[in-house]
């Protein structure tokens, strides 16, 4: 019988992540394993940047047509400036939340 409060369990007794098994996990300086699209954790953060940068173009280029008068859309401008604001303040958080998974990475090991 498995016990009922097994941290790896949820509330069912269906576990929560299956086991792992030495042979898979993998040794320093090995390849970084890909996700089922066959993506590793550097091509989606790759593409995360990608998408910030992108935002952040459309406003530039929405302004600047204000700026030169090509367009008189403010709302557009205004909706850009937005999501370039908030696409930003999700890199700078994510950015953050890596930082402090490697420091407390760094603290763990001795």
């Amino acid at each position: 019988m498995s016990n009922p409060l097994d941290p790896m369990r949820g509330l069912y007794g269906q576990a929560i992540c299956p086991p792992v098994s030495p042979a898979t996990v993998n040794q320093p300086g090995e390849a970084a394993p890909r996700t089922e699209e066959g993506k590793t954790f550097n091509d989606v953060l790759k593409d995360f940047v990608n998408q910030v940068d992108q935002t952040q173009q459309k406003y530039d280029d929405a302004i600047g047509a204000v700026e030169r008068g090509e367009s008189d859309n403010l709302h557009r401008v205004m909706l850009a400036q937005g999501q370039a604001q908030l696409s930003l303040k999700l890199a700078v958080e994510v950015r953050n939340k890596l930082v402090d998974a490697y420091k407390e990475v760094m603290r763990t090991q001795f």
